[in-house]
């Protein structure tokens, strides 16, 4: 099977993913690193993992042919379904699980108050409406359409907007990729991945501004301007060297189940180890990340033998469950 660019993207995306939440997002998360080059790493991996899902998003959205409510409608079964599902048999099981990271704080206000990773699935859905609404009066059919979509969204990030609710916060952490991935493919600035030098060097150049942004100081700042650039660096930088991995194409297939469902499985598999030997983070994350791979795919195998299930826990039929 050929390996495709974008599940090859997809597929990095997931595996930065992963061994963020393994490792913790602050030191009272994950493995509960305080210090070192994991954390750093962790650090590192703000400026790519979040911004190329949110440009791979607007990169198909681009392509698609299906535009305003009628996307939105299927959106809504597609992104909306599973965050309600999945994401609240997260948040209960975490909430009765003794020893985890942290606990949903007020539960009848989940998704209200978004839960954990699952904010990504509000605050995209939330874009998509946006999009609709905003397309339905000036459509992004050309340069100056979409300079004027890109500048309010990068306004908007840079004000940082404090609203947790409903995910609002990450809409606008999110939409500058969005847009940026919109023009790549509608605006066909590179439809099909094919400016590889520039892609090198955008992903080199905005490698070294996160380098030297750790330099200054270890915490990194996501809502601030040198942020946003090395974000949309990178996100654009690793869209154009067009990168083909049929490991990571592999995964990329999965994109969707294995961002739904990692977590339980990441968690139960650190929290086992950590108690059977402790001090164990190389373990921990050795044996972590294929489980995190592969667990959530067998539980797609396993949902996948009845639509009902598929659909309400992957929002889409069991024929469709491995796309994202």
């Amino acid at each position: 099977m050929k390996a495709s660019k974008v599940q090859t993207l997809r597929g990095l995306a997931c595996c930065c993913l992963l061994i963020y939440h393994l490792i913790g997002a602050t030191a009272a998360q994950g493995l509960r690193v305080h210090d070192g080059w994991m954390r750093e790493l962790t650090e590192a991996l703000v400026a790519v993992r979040m911004p190329v899902f949110g440009l791979i998003a607007g990169a198909l959205y681009g392509f698609s042919s299906k535009r305003g409510w009628a996307l939105v409608q299927h959106k809504a079964a597609r992104l909306l379904l599973p965050m309600f599902s999945v994401g609240t048999l997260f948040a209960l099981v975490q909430y009765a699980t003794p020893g985890s990271n942290y606990r949903t704080q007020d539960l009848p206000l989940m998704h209200i108050v978004p839960v954990a990773h699952y904010w990504f699935l509000e605050s995209l859905f939330l874009i998509f409406c946006l999009m609709a609404l905003a397309e339905s009066v000036l459509p992004v059919s050309g340069s100056r359409s979409w300079f004027a979509y890109f500048a309010a969204s990068v306004w908007i990030y840079l004000a940082h907007p404090g609203l947790i609710w409903f995910s609002v916060r990450g809409t606008t952490y999110l939409l500058p990729y969005f847009l940026l991935g919109l023009g790549l493919t509608r605006l066909q600035w590179d439809p099909q991945q094919q400016r590889r030098k520039t892609g090198l060097l955008f992903t080199v150049l905005g490698s070294a501004l996160v380098g030297w942004l750790m330099w200054k100081g270890p915490a990194l700042e996501r809502f601030s301007a040198p942020m946003l650039l090395a974000g949309l660096l990178l996100s654009a930088g690793l869209w154009c060297v067009g990168w083909r991995n049929a490991l990571l194409a592999r995964i990329g297939d999965y994109s969707f189940v294995i961002f739904l469902f990692h977590a339980f499985f990441t968690s139960a598999t650190r929290m086992a180890l950590q108690a059977l030997v402790p001090d164990s983070r190389w373990l921990v994350l050795a044996v972590s990340l294929p489980v995190g791979v592969l667990a959530p795919v067998c539980v797609q195998w396993l949902i996948g033998h009845s639509n009902r299930c598929s659909t309400l826990l992957l929002g889409a039929p069991a024929a469709q469950g491995a796309a994202a």
